[in-house]
């Protein structure tokens, strides 16, 4: 992979070769994702992935989400739309990286599969309990493929492999993380109109 970025920036690199490089980098970064992808899930179901309590000042941490994917949204031409509640507590304890794994994962493949209209992530607490919901205005998933979304290597019908990235391993990552959390994830789709993912979890207010 290393080489190919290199060779990808070579000036005197022929014309006709520039199209191998860029494949060969593609590919690495494909391998790269995949083996990354194979080593959470094989963590996580043996047990050995440890979780973290971190304090997080939830408001930031959220901005720090929303900033992030605005920018790829509209680079798109897609627009954003955040909601949260008015009131969220100033921190909240649990594990910053993963519970940033599962939104990124969630937004991402939003953003992916969605090629006109918005990207929406909507917040609500109550008793502790937060719920992320993520809606997108792109395709769709087919009823018969909604009960395999979480599976590996899953793309779901009329996805083409060759123009679509992702290695079909980010939902079932995000629904592992999600559980091992103690929390639970839910899908709602409509093919033509778009998809809903909906994640709950537990995150205790923090007081001083």
């Amino acid at each position: 992979l290393g080489y190919a970025q290199l060779m990808e920036l070579d000036e005197h690199m022929p014309a006709h070769r520039r199209g191998g490089v860029r494949v060969v980098r593609r590919s690495a970064e494909h391998l790269s994702g995949l083996i990354d992808g194979l080593l959470d899930i094989s963590r996580i179901e043996s047990g050995r992935l440890q979780l973290s309590r971190d304090e997080v000042s939830l408001p930031e941490f959220l901005d720090q989400i929303v900033e992030m994917f605005r920018l790829q949204a509209g680079n798109k031409g897609l627009k954003f739309r955040f909601k949260r509640p008015e009131k969220l507590p100033a921190f909240v304890s649990t594990d910053e990286k993963r519970l940033r794994q599962i939104l990124i994962n969630l937004l991402s493949n939003a953003i992916k599969f969605t090629t006109r209209g918005h990207i929406a992530l909507r917040v609500s607490m109550r008793s502790g309990v937060a719920e992320f919901e993520i809606e997108d205005t792109g395709s769709g998933i087919a009823a018969a493929d909604l009960d395999r979304v979480f599976a590996p290597f899953e793309r779901g019908a009329g996805l083409d492999p060759d123009t679509t990235p992702g290695i079909g391993l980010g939902l079932t990552i995000t629904k592992l993380l999600t559980e091992i959390m103690g929390g639970d994830i839910s899908v709602k789709s409509t093919i033509g109109e778009g998809t809903v993912f909906t994640v709950r979890l537990l995150l205790s207010a923090v007081t001083s």
